[in-house]
């Protein structure tokens, strides 16, 4: 049994806490348990849910990318264009910045916001702190021009 906590902001500009968050998560994921808590932080509303889950795979699991539809993978090779020049930039390896599965997650969630990003399996602060201005950019460039 696996677990997670997704802390769900209040979205003053819809009046509602975006719960896409938890459900992009829980496809392809069975839910054994929850428990949720609201508090305010700072004065802002908040909403952290604690997911007990187990994974549903396939009997024969295919790679990520070829689960993927044709615009998932096109904003994934969106994604290793902008690591590739980000590497170059910092003269740094690639797989620093993200590996190939971190971005197959980033294209699978598309997160909206950093915290979305946050929960992106190997997203963790110091990652979203450094690259996630220019992913959720990235990611919101992409859907405007698809």
């Amino acid at each position: 049994m696996a677990v997670r906590i997704i802390t769900l902001a209040f979205d003053q500009s819809s009046g509602m806490f975006n719960e896409e968050l938890v459900n992009r998560f829980l496809l392809g994921r069975k839910l054994i348990g929850m428990k949720r808590e609201f508090f305010v932080l700072d004065g802002k509303p908040y909403w952290s849910v604690f997911l007990e889950y187990q994974e549903i795979l396939p009997s024969s699991p295919l790679p990520t990318q070829q689960r993927m539809n044709e615009w998932q993978r096109m904003l994934l090779q969106r994604l290793k264009e902008w690591r590739k020049r980000t590497a170059e930039e910092k003269g740094i390896p690639v797989y620093i910045i993200a590996s190939n599965s971190e971005l197959a997650g980033v294209v699978m969630s598309a997160p909206e916001t950093l915290e979305m990003l946050n929960n992106v399996r190997g997203f963790g602060k110091h990652k979203v702190e450094k690259y996630g201005q220019d992913i959720i950019a990235l990611i919101k460039g992409f859907f405007e021009n698809k």
